[in-house]
């Protein structure tokens, strides 16, 4: 019997890389996609075909490019003859360079109009448009399959759709509003495509991490530590929030707990259109108001150890 196949955008690092490595170990066939991560992706398909005995399917391409989206998930298709699950991870921050090649970052009402416009561009073509975009052709192909298996008799097999998207859907940050807005978005989107694949048996769903410890949020943050005066990540930020009470799990999460969520979320028949936070609590009510509070006491408690 032939393997389900996953496909996973943005898949060379981080969250990504971790979903392709569960769906594997669970017994999919998998497409590593990657837009300039080309060695890492092929660092891991040889991981995955020699801790699984599978062949990954390795394609590049940029999804900020409106062509691409339908040109991975066609090579996928005609490789693999099927395509079961698919999760759309490929995404950007918002933050754009400045003259000096420095990422800048500007407060809601500072943001100079011209570099509103590009951190709009970028976070809205890829993060937005570039996964309705990849979902778009992902569920054509989907409903492909369940009418082919209506014509023969047979009520079509499940078949899943997910985003990984953002808590900053919800989490107000007044420097990188066109990253909210584009994860905002999506939800939108989660929710039109799963009133659209439901009646074949297609779900589509989005799971929204916290602050994961990735590359992407190993960038500088802007803040700075009091007591030594170096700038911190955007994970040691939250590291920090969260060992001060910002959320009730005390820590940010790595990739393999995103990538065990994905699996599970996409192995549900009965879960449709839903938006689920996978965040360590973050997103809790008592969270946001006092976060500034929060990273105050977290860095009071590493200055006692």
């Amino acid at each position: 019997m032939a393997r389900p196949v996953c496909l996973v955008s943005g898949s060379s690092s981080g969250i990504g890389a971790a979903v392709v490595r569960e769906f594997a170990a669970r017994g999919h066939d998998v497409v590593v996609h990657y837009h300039t991560g080309a060695e890492r992706a092929a660092e891991l398909a040889a991981a995955l075909e020699r801790d699984f005995g599978i062949a990954p399917l390795v394609l590049g391409g940029d999804l900020a490019r409106s062509a691409a989206a339908a040109e991975l998930v066609d090579a996928a298709y005609a490789h693999f003859g099927r395509l079961d699950v698919l999760v759309s991870n490929s995404g950007v921050s918002s933050y754009v360079a400045d003259a000096s090649g420095r990422l800048a970052r500007f407060r809601f009402h500072e943001t100079p109009l011209d570099h509103l416009e590009r951190e709009f561009a970028r976070a809205l073509e890829l993060n937005l448009k570039g996964a309705y975009r990849l979902v778009q052709r992902g569920l054509a192909r989907m409903l492909e399959q369940a009418a082919a298996e209506r014509q023969r008799g047979a009520e079509p097999a499940h078949r899943s759709i997910l985003f990984i998207t953002s808590i900053s859907d919800i989490a107000p940050d007044p420097t990188r509003v066109p990253y909210g807005v584009s994860k905002a978005g999506l939800s939108h989107v989660v929710l039109s495509a799963a009133l659209e694949g439901g009646p074949q048996n297609i779900t589509v769903n989005a799971l929204r991490p916290g602050v994961v410890d990735t590359p992407m949020t190993r960038r500088p943050s802007g803040l700075r530590d009091p007591l030594d005066g170096h700038e911190y990540t955007v994970a040691e930020v939250y590291a920090l929030m969260a060992a001060g009470g910002a959320q009730p799990i005390r820590r940010i999460a790595i990739p393999a707990e995103i990538a065990h969520a994905a699996y599970c979320f996409t192995q549900i028949p009965y879960m449709t259109g839903q938006l689920i936070a996978v965040d360590g609590g973050f997103t809790l009510a008592s969270g946001f108001a006092n976060r500034e509070l929060f990273l105050r006491e977290g860095q009071r408690r590493r200055a006692q150890i």
